[in-house]
Formats: structure tokens, C-alpha cells, sequence
């Protein structure tokens, strides 16, 4: 009876080893025989590609889509009735780097008014706010010298959103932004938005959007800046970014005569962009009917994994 050697794990590394090679192998030839046959290439599996289908991914454009747009609570602002009054504020005893956060924050944002919050509990604050006509509380909360949350409460009937904050980074730590030493606060900046597609999706877009005026969903300016809301994966990336037309003219030095000079110069329109930040990440955890109450509240959404699964395919927005 033959002796069964024993598999290590170095011997077993090197079976591993060799299966890919000959994988490897096996695709190169397969990719070339699909190059000489003129055959169409395939379309590349990613998690987008494979996601888990969603009966409540609609279009923009969709009857019921529209009409919900037209009577929810954001009608007036897209409309251009009412001009979004912000009021932003942070938890108490924040670090430097949390207040310098609500700083640049509401020199992006316009329309935005800072205060401390000097110990008032969010009972007080809301109907305070109300009085004052601001459209929407905005708190950043910290943990441990961390920033962790973002809270949208739109005023005076709601719907509140909590969204987990990361990857803050501020402009200071931001190479780019190291070369515009300003951010023009009196220029409304053009809003995108882009990848909200089910029914939650479209939601959470007009709680993000009526941040800002009507005037920012318009054609961009020549000169002015850009907010981007990127969603992927159910994570909704921030950027702001500022560009500037530039003309320039260009000659060709071949002619000798003055005429020929001139009419070999044509102007050409260069656009130079940069990233001036802030830039962070959010993740919808939960949307509340109503303002912001933790006790009493009716939430219309909320994040829960016996719901969504542990699929990766799986995305709610």
C-alpha cells in the first residue's frame, strides 16, 4: 500500500499557486482567440452590474415620481417660493477640529447661519428656529474627538435624515486646496447629483437638495463652484470643487507680416478646476417623520441588516 504524503501548507500554497497560473493562462488564450474572431468583448461583473434587483427603482421622470415631488415638503423650496435659511450648529464640548468643520461647512453651503450651542438641548432649539424662519437645522455630532454624524432636520414639519459621517477632510488637510486660499461664499454653487435611483434614493436627493436655492440647480456660471452628491454603494460622496473660464490666445509665428499675424491668432477657452474642499462621505441611517425627536418619533426608514441582508449586491438608494 502506497504512503500518502502529507500536504503541508507550503505544499498546499504551491498547488494554490499553480491553479492560478493555468487560470491565468487559460483566460489569456481565450482573450485572444475572442480578438481574432472579431467577437464583441463582454461587459465587466462588478457590484453594480450584479445588483439585486430593486422593484423600487423608478426614473426621474416617472408619473408618480412627479406628483409626489409636486405636494411633499420641498415643493416650495424647488419651486423658488421659499429661499433655504440654514441654521447649523455642532454637540456640546466639541474639539477644534469639529468647530473648524462647521466653519468651512457654512462658507460651501449658502445661506448658512453658525452658533454654538451653548448647552441647549434640540427641544428648545427647534421651536426657536421655527420663530426665526429657518428651513432646516443641521447638528454635527463628534465622538471622541471624532466626527460620526450628521443630522438634517427640515423645518417646521420635517422629514428628519441622520446620515453616518466619515473620511471628513477639512481644506487645510487637503493638498489641492492649499492653492485657493479663499471660497467665494457670495457665489451660489452649481448642485449635481447624480446615481439616486429607488423610490429612497429620489427621497433622500430632495432632502440633500433643498439645502440650497433654486438658483444652484440652474445652468452653471462662468465663474462659480460645484457641489457633487455621488452616490455609490449606498454611500453618498461630497465634493466641491471651483473652476474659472479662462480665454486664451493663441499665434503662429510662420508669417512674417503683421496681417498674417493677426489673423493666425484664435482664442481658445481653457477651464481650470481644483478641489477646494470639504470633502466626507454619508450613510443614510435613518429617516424620521416630523423634526428631530429621539423619544417620540415616527421614522419612515430605517437602516436595519435583518432587513437588508449581508448580501453585497444588495443597495437601498
Amino acid at each position: 500500500m502506497p504512503i500518502r504524503k502529507e500536504t503541508t501548507r507550503h505544499h498546499l500554497r504551491d498547488i494554490i499557486h499553480k491553479e492560478r497560473i493555468q487560470k491565468a493562462k487559460e483566460r489569456r488564450i481565450k482573450r485572444k482567440q475572442r480578438k481574432e474572431s472579431g467577437a464583441p468583448a463582454g461587459i465587466p461583473q462588478t457590484l453594480e452590474s450584479l445588483r439585486t434587483v430593486d422593484e423600487t427603482i423608478v426614473p426621474k421622470d416617472d408619473e408618480e415620481v412627479v406628483i409626489e415631488h409636486e405636494t411633499d415638503e420641498f415643493s416650495s423650496i424647488f419651486n423658488g417660493e421659499i429661499t433655504p435659511k440654514i441654521l447649523l450648529t455642532h454637540s456640546d464640548r466639541v474639539c477644534p477640529r469639529t468647530i473648524g468643520f462647521c466653519k468651512e461647512l457654512s462658507m460651501v453651503i449658502p445661506n448658512v447661519q453658525l452658533v454654538a450651542r451653548w448647552h441647549l438641548p434640540l427641544k428648545k432649539i427647534i421651536p426657536m428656529a421655527i420663530e426665526r424662519q429657518f428651513t432646516c437645522l443641521i447638528i454635527v455630532n463628534e465622538d471622541q474627538k471624532k466626527i460620526n454624524t450628521l443630522v438634517v432636520s427640515h423645518l417646521p414639519n420635517g422629514p428628519t435624515a441622520t446620515f453616518r459621517l466619515t473620511n471628513v477632510l477639512l481644506r487645510r488637510e487637503m493638498r489641492s486646496a492649499k492653492k485657493v486660499k479663499y471660497i467665494e461664499s457670495n457665489v451660489i454653487p452649481h448642485l449635481i447629483t447624480t446615481r439616486f435611483m429607488t423610490r429612497l434614493g429620489l427621497r433622500t436627493e430632495r432632502i440633500l437638495s433643498s439645502l440650497f436655492p433654486n438658483e444652484s440647480r440652474l445652468p452653471p456660471q462662468p465663474h462659480s463652484r460645484t457641489i457633487v452628491f455621488h452616490n455609490q454603494r449606498d454611500y453618498i460622496f461630497f465634493r466641491h470643487y471651483r473652476y474659472i473660464h479662462r480665454n486664451t490666445t493663441n499665434a503662429h509665428n510662420d508669417d512674417d507680416d503683421d496681417e498674417n499675424k493677426n489673423e493666425g491668432k484664435h482664442n481658445t477657452e481653457n477651464i481650470t478646476m481644483n478641489e477646494v474642499g470639504p470633502k466626507f462621505t454619508l450613510k443614510l441611517r435613518s429617516i424620521q417623520l416630523g423634526t428631530f425627536d429621539s423619544q417620540y418619533g415616527n421614522y419612515e426608514w430605517v437602516r436595519k441588516r435583518t432587513e437588508i441582508g449581508r448580501s453585497r449586491r444588495t443597495f437601498v438608494l
